[in-house]
């Protein structure tokens, strides 16, 4: 009985060994000789590998011939080397992919992919040893290791993108009542950077007048009471309606004026819906050809056929493309923008600035400028900022400030977009059947 057990312990060590060691070996010198673009080389290494394997197996089943129900006569030995060969290293291909679309990591450990190898070799000729109890044990080992990495397939998730990708800074981020991340990959809730209220009502609408001229030369004529009309105007289509006074009105769905001739141009005078007819008729009335000073206020000097009206409660701005001027809400706190927050994080010692900054206690920093207020506070190599409009509670930023944290990783994996559609393979669709 001591000199069988100690057969079947060498048998089971020397294909275990022959996996562990030879195999990975043997793929190896299969995939030096792949990129070597050789297809002899490739198939002679493959012929050599095989054949290697198939004398080891032999000599170890010729040595441990009594421990096997095959290692009687030399061919039911070959059948053994076969059977081993065979089905252990189909057994090895299987668990090597499933481990890897499962995400276990057995792969890219070193120690573990030695260890596991031989694994598959050593069950197969576990079931061709003598005795049943030795074979239930073996094949029960085996049908329990497969059934787990199974259970471990359908529950994996497809690959997360690799912590490589992560930033090594995370962005702070908060969860600020009565607000919304306007950008909702950090789960909708908690987010960073831009917010804005959850009620829409609570944003006030924008309130802003454009004076931009066109060449009368590029005008259309309309139906009256339209008359002349600017090409590429907002207002092109818009609705007409002659006032007593011989102005036209034009509304159309997302703005109103007016439109003034003044010599060879058309200067259109327009705001959205919100803004008071009356407010744009007057400041229609005060449109001129801009002045050098005027142009020189908005940065405009040089430009020509530029148009310039006033509007009380109103500050000219310059506008883009093309040229002209938009006047926009002198209060700050009459803007879009006077609630919305920005919550994020600087590496910048410069945390005032040219604002107007007050200590208080906890080391917060108040920080205020003309159309924005907030607090700042270090957090080790960073300050974090919660800045907001003007009617933005200062209270509410505070409590952001100090709310504000670093992402975890899986919100930051979850806030990175989607990796590219990988190619089906036969171990993720055997996942979705087994989820079913």
């Amino acid at each position: 009985m001591g000199k069988r057990h100690a057969l079947v312990v060498g048998q089971l060590a020397g294909v275990w060994l022959l996996g562990s060691a030879g195999l990975p070996a043997a793929v190896g010198v299969v995939v030096a000789a792949a990129f070597a673009h050789s297809p002899a080389g490739l198939v002679g290494g493959g012929i050599v590998v095989a054949g290697v394997f198939l004398l080891v197996l032999w000599l170890i089943v010729r040595a441990t011939a009594a421990a096997s129900v095959l290692g009687g006569t030399t061919g039911r030995q070959v059948w053994w080397v076969l059977l081993v060969l065979g089905f252990g290293v189909a057994l090895w291909g299987f668990g090597w992919a499933l481990t890897d679309e499962a995400g276990l990591g057995v792969s890219r450990d070193g120690a573990l992919t030695q260890l596991c190898s031989g694994i598959p070799f050593a069950l197969v000729a576990g079931v061709l040893l003598r005795g049943w109890p030795a074979r239930l044990t073996a094949a029960g080992t085996l049908v329990a290791l497969v059934a787990a990495g199974l259970v471990a397939l359908a529950r994996s998730s497809p690959a997360l993108p690799p912590a490589a990708e992560l930033p090594h800074d995370p962005p702070y981020v908060v969860s600020v009542p009565g607000y919304r991340p306007t950008d909702p990959s950090f789960g909708g809730v908690v987010g960073t950077r831009t917010f804005t209220p959850t009620d829409p009502a609570a944003i006030p609408q924008p309130r802003w007048i454009t004076v931009l001229a066109y060449a009368r030369q590029y005008a259309v004529t309309d139906p009256s009471p339209c008359g002349e009309t600017a090409y590429d105007s907002s207002l092109r289509i818009a609705e007409c309606t002659a006032e007593p006074d011989g102005w036209v009105y034009r509304r159309g769905v997302a703005e109103h004026g007016y439109q003034v001739t003044s010599g060879q141009s058309l200067v259109v005078v327009a705001g959205p819906l919100v803004v008071d007819r009356q407010v744009l008729r007057a400041a229609a009335a005060t449109v001129h050809p801009a002045s050098p000073a005027e142009l020189t206020a908005l940065s405009s000097e040089g430009e020509e056929g530029v148009f310039f009206a006033s509007s009380p409660g109103y500050i000219p701005r310059k506008q883009g493309i093309p040229p002209g001027v938009r006047l926009e809400p002198a209060d700050p706190a009459a803007s879009p923008q006077s609630v919305v927050i920005d919550v994020f994080a600087d590496l910048s010692e410069n945390t005032c600035g040219a604002a107007t900054c007050t200590a208080e206690p906890g080391g917060l920093l108040y920080r205020r400028t003309d159309d924005t207020h907030g607090y700042v506070i270090a957090r080790g190599h960073v300050h974090v900022y919660a800045m907001g409009g003007l009617r933005v509670d200062k209270a509410l930023l505070r409590q952001a400030v100090l709310d504000a944290r670093p992402a975890t990783e899986e919100e930051l994996r979850r806030s990175l977009p989607p990796p590219p559609p990988q190619p089906r393979n036969a171990m993720s669709r055997l996942r979705d059947w087994l989820r079913g």
